[in-house]
Formats: structure tokens, sequence, C-alpha cells
């Protein structure tokens, strides 16, 4: 129960703990998305190490993976130093200069931080709201409780 402006709102136990599932649910889900998007920001904070490192111009070989996991490493010795092949969005690559590759991962990054920012805002929301509707549930019970041990006495009187 809650009262708002004067008004009582009746809201049932299993309503509320139906609720509170769906927020552990919903809390979950933006936990995963910002654990995904800081590993995100940790991949293009390496990427723009190395550019900085490539750009040093001390690099005569390099290891590149053979697939996205890494499992298979190939020496290669750069073609050029002056440009790099980058990913730009959805499935587009374009070779750029490295200072111009450097500072398009330095925008994905803000922007992920940005979104990350912007999540942890709402897990923050969500997560006292998930709070207040846990001390809601706890008062219902502990009411409850005193309710059934007054009963209870009653009847052993």
């Amino acid at each position: 129960m809650s009262e708002s402006k004067g008004q009582r709102v009746v809201v049932s136990l299993d309503a509320l703990v139906a609720q509170m599932a769906e927020l552990r649910k919903y809390i979950e889900n933006l936990q995963t998305q910002i654990n995904q998007i800081q590993e995100e920001i940790s991949e293009l904070r390496a990427s723009s190490n190395a550019l900085s490192e490539f750009k040093s111009g001390k690099t005569e070989e390099i290891l590149t993976p053979a697939d996205r996991r890494g499992h298979i490493l190939i020496k290669a010795k750069p073609v050029s130093k002056e440009t790099v092949v980058t990913h730009i969005g959805l499935e587009y690559y374009v070779e750029l200069p490295l200072d111009k590759a450097i500072e398009i991962l330095t925008l994905k990054e803000k922007e992920l931080r940005e979104a990350s920012d912007e999540l942890q805002r709402e897990l923050v929301r969500v997560l006292n709201y998930y709070q207040r509707l846990e001390n809601v549930v706890n008062t219902v019970l502990t009411q409850a409780r005193q309710q059934a041990k007054q009963t209870s006495e009653k009847i052993s009187s």
C-alpha cells in the first residue's frame, strides 16, 4: 500500500513480488550492457595504444590475430606505416591516416562512455526503486507476522 496526495492505492503482495522479479531481470540486463560497453572501451583503448606505438615508427613486425578470439597469431610486416584500415561503423572499413584512425577510436570511446554513463544512471534509478519496493514488501510481511502472532496469542488465551 502507498499513499499519494491523500489517495490510497492497494496493490497485492503477489503483484509487488512479480514486479520485483521483473526489475531484477532488468537490473541484470543493464549490468550486462554496462559490462559489454566497458569491454568495448577497453578494446578501443588497446587499439589506440597499439596505433600510438605503431605511429612511433619503431615497429618492424606485428602479430595480428587470424581470428576474432586470437587463437592464431600471424607475424606480419606492415605494408604502410602511415595508414591503417579502420572500422568506421556498421560493416564499413576505410583506409585512414594513423591520426584520423586514432581520432575515430577516441570518438567511439567517448560515445561509449556516454552510453555507459546513461546506463549507470538508469541502473541507480532502478536499484533505488527496487529497494523501495523491497522495503514495502518487508514492511507488509512484518505487519502480517505481527498480526498472525497477535491472533495466535488471542486464540491461546
